[in-house]
């Protein structure tokens, strides 16, 4: 497979000059695949600012009060107070029961058929429409205050900076880009299937959550939502402007990696400093205040790329051969081998 941008024959999320949409930058694909790390790096470079999982602010925010990345628990983290107040008046104004109700209802993968139907026959539900406004206006509010309180630069007078949406669920992502009043892109992020599977059987802590541990599962789950998840993006990149991009190549050449996708978005990577990511360490400047996600969002003061393939010695041989045997049909489509050692 050809690993770069699909536009739509109608590209939904194509901008010009006239278009006053906010654009969005959704990160998708299959957890572990790299998502934070790419929200992070692009963090750092003005033009952009991370939101993270919008799919989880409802729960993990809003109800449960977990950590911001800034360390502040979400009802204390002055930048969320003021994205609430600006898009609701204060999320106590929020019918929380409602919305949570609407996450798990409207927003699932299984809902995919109706999400694609109303891309299809420009035709939405009731409550694609509810759930999808207050979704709306959480990222509009975020771009907002985040112009006001000079938490991002170098996008230019009067534009708002591009958010970058870090949920990866292919349901959210298909929601969001039904909105008029979001120009969203799709960042399509691959990662080998023996990694990420291996990445899922590890146990790891979420400092938003004391005590709390990330969920595991086992290879053959992940490597069967590795087909379906990749399936569904391109599926879904005939309908919303998508880019596709492997893990392992932005471990490889991370300048050249961001700078696509800079271009991507219609940001012009000459004026947007570069050189902050060829330093080894990189230095990490601005702070994120992203909801849910990676714990790597927490207390980095430095970034070291590295490629993560301890999998190639700590996956054990039988389930290496099973992940590879699930997933062999897309495979040599994201230019994988079928045996890791060829």
């Amino acid at each position: 497979m050809d690993m770069t941008a699909q536009v739509p024959e109608e590209p939904t999320g194509a901008s010009n000059g006239t278009d006053t949409r906010q654009r969005v930058l959704f990160i998708g694909g299959l957890g572990r695949s790299g998502s934070t790390l790419v929200e992070r790096l692009l963090h750092e470079l003005g033009p952009t600012f991370a939101v993270g999982e919008t799919v989880h602010l409802w729960e993990r925010g809003v109800r449960d009060d977990e950590r911001c990345s800034c360390g502040a628990p979400f009802s204390q983290c002055a930048h969320w107070i003021k994205v609430g107040r600006t898009a609701f008046g204060g999320w106590d104004k929020v019918d929380l029961g409602d919305l949570i109700h609407l996450r798990w209802s409207v927003d699932r993968s299984r809902r995919m058929p109706e999400i694609m139907a109303a891309h299809l026959r420009g035709v939405t539900s009731e409550a694609q429409d509810r759930y999808r406004w207050h979704l709306q206006r959480v990222l509009t509010a975020t771009a907002e205050v985040a112009m006001l309180t000079n938490q991002c630069q170098g996008f230019g007078a009067g534009k708002t900076p591009v958010l970058l949406e870090s949920s990866k669920h292919l349901s959210t992502a298909a929601l969001l880009a039904l909105d008029e009043h979001l120009d969203v892109r799709v960042l399509h992020l691959v990662r080998d299937p023996r990694g990420v599977a291996y990445s899922w059987t590890k146990e790891v802590a979420r400092p938003e959550a004391d005590g709390d541990l990330m969920p595991r599962y086992r290879p053959s789950r992940t490597a069967a939502r590795w087909v379906t998840d990749n399936l569904g993006f391109e599926a879904l990149a005939q309908r919303v402007p998508t880019l596709s991009l492997r893990y392992e190549d932005l471990m490889a050449d991370p300048v050249a990696t961001i700078d696509r996708i800079l271009r991507f978005m219609d940001l012009d990577p000459a004026v947007i400093d570069l050189d902050v990511l060829r330093a080894d360490p990189i230095v990490v400047r601005n702070p994120l205040h992203s909801v849910a996600g990676n714990p790597m969002r927490f207390g980095a003061t430095e970034l070291r790329l590295r490629l993560d393939d301890r999998w190639r010695t700590a996956l054990p041989r039988r389930t290496e051969r099973l992940v590879s045997a699930i997933t062999a049909p897309l495979l040599p489509r994201y230019g994988y081998p079928l045996r890791p050692t060829d």
